[in-house]
C-alpha cells in the first residue's frame, strides 16, 4: 500500500492566511479611499483658507498703492484748481524773494536763509530753462501745495514730488535729504521713468502709471514711483508723484508665509518684485529681473500660469501638476501677488490619515485573526484531525470510533457520511482483490486482441498507400514517353518517312508493353509477398536499351535544351531487361530533374573483370554532405530543387537501389556541393547462381 503523502501545508493556517489577505486587502482598500477622500477633503479646506489667505493680502498689499494714486490725483486736482485761481497774478516778487540761482552751477534752489527742507519742499531748477511767467507760478504752486500736503504723506511715503515740463524743475517734500541742494546740474538733467512717462508722447492716455522696483542708492531701500499726468488746457504741465517705499513688502512677501508654502510677486509684464531665492538677481538687474528671459523654468511656468489665469480664477495648477498657485492682484500697482502651494502638503497630510486607519486596520485585523484561530482550532482543526486519523486507519484494515458523528453541522454530517462509507469499504474489501482479478486478466485479453488488430489495421494500411505510391510513381514516366512519342508524330507526321514514324510507334507500343508489366506486377502482389515471383534474367545489349531510352528521353530533354551523351562498347549482360531500363530510366530522370538549362548528362559505361559499371553524371546543384546519408531512403526529400518544376516523391533512387540490390548490385553516389554528382552503378555480367526474387512487398514506383 501507498503511503499518503505527507501535508506541507494544514487547512487552518490556509484559512487564517486566506482571511489575513482578504481583510487586509480590505484594510488596503479603504486606507486607499480614506486617503483620496483625505486629499479631496484636504485639499478643498487648503484652497478655501488659502482664497481667504490671499484676499486678505491682496486686499492688505493693495491699499497702500491705491493711496499713493489718489495722493498724486489730489495733488494734481488741486494744482489745476489753483493754477487757473493765479493766472493774473504777478509771480515775480514772490519766486524773487524764494529762489535764487546759485553762483556755482546756475541752479536755481531755495534761498539757504528759507530752505527749511525737513518741513517745506525743495526745488531744483536747471539753468537752462526759461523763467516765464506762467513757469515761476507753476514752480511757487508746487512749492506751495509740497509743503502742505507732503507732512500729511509723510507718515505712510517716503516722499511726495512734482516735476515740472520733464527735467526742467524738480520739487520734492522729503524731510530726511535736502534733495535739491545735493544733486548736480547732470542729476537734474537727465530724464528719468518718472519724468517722461507723464508726456503725451509715451502716456497719450494720461492715465497714472507706476515705474518699475528699484533700490534707491541714497535711502538705501526698495521703492517704487507712482506719477498721475498734470495737463492745463490740453497743455501738458508736468506730474506729480510719490516713491513708495516697498521693502516692508518685500520682506512681508519672503517671510510671512503659509508653512510649506512660499510667495512671490511679479508684474504682469513679468518683472520680479519680490521672491524669497532672488532678491539679489532683482537687484543686480536693477529691478527689471524679467521671468521672460532668466534661466528658472520652473518660476517661467509659475509666471506663465498665473498670467495666463483669469480674473474669477483664484487657484491654477502648475505645468507639472505639482503645485497650486493662488494668485490675486495687488490693485493700483497692477502687480500679481503669488502662492505656490506644494500639493505635496496635501499628500502628507492625507498619507498620515490614510496610514491612521491602516495602523487601526491591521490592529483589529490582528485581533480578529487572534479571535478566528481560537475558533478555527476548537471547531474545526481538531474535528478534522481526527477525520484524518480514521482515514488513515481505514487505509490500513481498521476502523476508528473517535468520529465527531454527534454534531449537527456540516463536521458531523462529514463524520457521518465517512462512517458509512467505511462501513461498505469494509464490506466490499473481502471480494474486491477477487474481482480485480479478474477483471484485469479479462483487460489484458482484449488489449491483446486490440493490438494484434491495431497491427494488422497498421500494415494493411502501409500497404495501401505504397500500392498507391508506386502506381502513381511507375506509371507516369511510361504515359508521358507515349505522350511525348504521340505528339513528336503528330508534327512530324507529314515530314517523316514511314521507316521513321514505325519506329516511333513501336517505341509507344515498347512503353505501352511496360505499362502493362508494371500493372501487372502490381496486380500480383500477392504472390510477391509469397515469394514466388521471380526477376526474368536475359541477355540485355547495353548499346540498344541506352538507345531506347534516349528515344523515350528525346522530346522532354528537348524542353530543357538538355542532352544525353553516351559512347557505345558492345556490351551484354545477364539481367532483368525491365529491372535495368527502370534503373536507368530514373538515373537519367533524376539528372534531367535537377540539372540546370542547356547542359549535358553523361552516361558512361565500362567493363571491369566480371562487372558492369554505369555512370550516370549531371552537373547539377549537387549534394550537401549531411544528406548523403538519406539519398536512397524512400520518400526522403533533399533540398535541392528541380530547375524545370518538376515534381519529386521521393521514391526513385530508393527503387534503383532495391532493384540492383535484387539483380546483385549495388550504387552509390559522388557529389562535391555546387558540382553535379555522379551516380556509381555496378552489376555483374554473367547470370547469377541463384536468381533472386523480388523479396520486399514494397511497390517499385519510378520518382518523376
Amino acid at each position: 500500500m501507498i503511503e499518503p503523502a505527507k501535508s506541507t501545508s494544514s487547512l487552518f493556517r490556509r484559512v487564517l492566511r486566506n482571511m489575513a489577505i482578504r481583510i487586509a486587502l480590505a484594510a488596503l482598500v479603504m486606507s486607499a479611499i480614506s486617503y483620496y477622500y483625505s486629499y479631496v477633503r484636504l485639499q478643498e479646506e487648503a484652497l478655501e483658507s488659502l482664497g481667504k489667505y490671499i484676499s486678505a493680502r491682496s486686499q492688505m498689499e493693495s491699499d497702500l498703492f491705491l493711496q499713493a494714486e489718489t495722493n498724486t490725483k489730489l495733488v494734481r486736482n488741486e494744482f489745476l484748481r489753483r493754477y487757473a485761481a493765479m493766472q493774473q497774478t504777478d509771480p515775480d516778487p514772490a519766486f524773487n524773494a524764494l529762489f535764487k540761482q546759485d553762483a556755482r552751477d546756475g541752479m536755481w534752489r531755495v534761498r539757504v536763509e528759507r530752505d527749511d527742507f525737513e518741513y517745506h519742499a525743495t526745488v531744483a531748477i536747471l539753468p537752462r530753462v526759461k523763467l516765464t511767467p506762467d513757469f515761476k507760478r507753476q514752480v511757487l504752486l508746487g512749492y506751495d501745495l509740497l509743503s502742505q500736503y507732503g507732512p500729511g504723506f509723510r507718515n505712510r511715503y517716503y516722499d511726495t514730488f512734482i516735476d515740472l515740463n520733464v527735467s526742467d524743475a524738480s520739487l520734492m517734500f522729503l524731510p530726511e535729504l535736502n534733495y535739491a541742494r545735493n544733486g548736480s546740474v547732470a542729476d537734474f538733467a537727465e530724464d528719468l521713468e518718472t519724468e517722461l512717462g507723464a508726456t503725451p508722447a509715451r502716456n497719450p492716455e494720461r492715465k497714472t502709471f507706476w515705474t518699475g522696483i528699484y533700490y534707491d542708492k541714497q535711502a538705501l531701500r526698495w521703492m517704487v514711483s507712482v506719477v498721475t499726468p498734470i495737463d492745463y488746457l490740453g497743455r501738458y504741465v508736468g506730474g506729480s508723484g510719490q516713491d513708495v517705499l516697498v521693502d516692508q513688502l518685500i520682506e512681508r512677501t519672503n517671510n510671512v508665509s503659509i508653512a510649506g508654502t512660499y510667495n512671490f510677486i511679479v508684474t504682469r509684464s513679468g518683472d520680479l518684485i519680490a521672491h524669497p531665492d532672488h532678491m539679489a538677481d532683482v537687484l543686480k538687474h536693477g529691478g527689471h529681473y524679467n521671468l521672460n528671459k532668466v534661466d528658472d523654468p520652473q518660476l517661467g511656468e509659475f509666471y506663465r500660469a498665473a498670467i495666463k489665469a483669469s480674473h474669477k480664477e483664484t487657484f491654477v495648477e502648475s505645468a507639472d501638476g505639482k503645485y497650486w498657485l493662488g494668485v490675486a492682484p495687488i490693485a493700483g500697482a497692477d502687480w500679481l501677488f503669488i502662492v505656490v502651494y506644494p500639493k505635496s502638503l496635501l499628500q502628507q497630510k492625507a498619507a498620515w490619515a490614510a496610514s491612521m486607519v491602516l495602523l487601526l486596520g491591521m490592529i483589529a485585523l490582528a485581533v480578529e485573526l487572534g479571535l478566528l484561530a481560537w475558533v478555527l482550532r476548537i471547531d474545526v482543526a481538531r474535528p478534522l484531525q481526527r477525520l484524518k486519523h480514521a482515514i488513515r486507519s481505514l487505509a490500513e484494515g481498521q476502523r476508528t470510533s473517535e468520529l465527531d458523528v454527534a454534531r449537527n453541522d456540516e463536521i458531523g454530517e462529514l463524520a457521518r457520511s465517512f462512517d458509512n462509507m467505511a462501513r461498505t469499504v469494509e464490506h466490499h474489501r473481502l471480494h474486491l482483490e477477487e474481482q480485480v482479478t479478474e477483471r484485469t486478466d479479462e483487460l489484458a485479453g482484449r488489449n491483446a486482441a486490440l493490438e494484434v488488430a491495431n497491427l494488422q489495421l497498421r500494415v494493411l494500411n502501409e500497404e495501401k498507400n505504397e500500392l498507391l505510391t508506386i502506381a502513381a510513381h511507375d506509371l507516369k514516366n511510361p504515359v508521358a514517353s507515349i505522350g511525348g512519342m504521340a505528339t513528336l508524330l503528330a508534327h512530324k507526321l507529314d515530314q517523316w518517312p514511314a521507316e521513321k514514324v514505325r519506329d516511333r510507334l513501336l517505341g509507344i507500343n515498347d512503353h505501352a508493353d511496360r505499362i502493362q508489366r508494371i500493372i501487372g506486377n502490381l496486380l500480383d502482389i500477392n504472390t510477391l509477398e509469397s515469394g514466388q515471383y521471380r526477376l526474368r534474367p536475359e541477355p540485355v545489349k547495353l548499346d540498344e536499351l541506352v538507345a531506347e531510352l534516349h528515344k523515350a528521353w528525346e522530346n522532354r530533354l528537348d524542353e530543357k535544351r538538355q542532352n544525353l551523351l553516351y559512347k557505345g562498347h558492345g556490351l551484354t549482360l545477364h539481367a532483368d531487361r525491365q529491372a535495368l531500363w527502370q534503373v536507368l530510366d530514373n538515373l537519367i530522370s533524376n539528372a534531367s530533374k535537377y540539372a540546370p538549362h542547356q547542359t549535358l548528362i553523361r552516361l558512361e559505361a565500362q567493363a571491369e573483370a566480371s562487372q558492369l559499371q554505369l555512370r550516370v553524371i549531371d552537373y547539377g546543384p549537387g549534394i550537401a554532405p549531411h544528406e548523403m546519408g538519406k539519398l536512397f531512403r524512400k520518400f526522403s526529400r533533399l533540398s535541392a530543387v528541380p530547375t524545370g518544376g518538376e515534381h519529386a516523391t521521393g521514391l526513385g533512387l530508393s527503387i534503383v537501389k532495391r532493384l540492383l540490390e535484387e539483380m546483385g548490385g549495388s550504387i552509390r553516389c559522388e557529389s562535391l556541393l555546387g558540382h553535379g554528382a555522379t551516380f556509381i552503378v555496378t552489376l555483374p555480367l554473367g547470370a547469377r547462381a541463384d536468381t533472386s526474387r523480388v523479396a520486399s512487398n514494397e511497390a517499385l514506383l519510378q520518382d518523376d
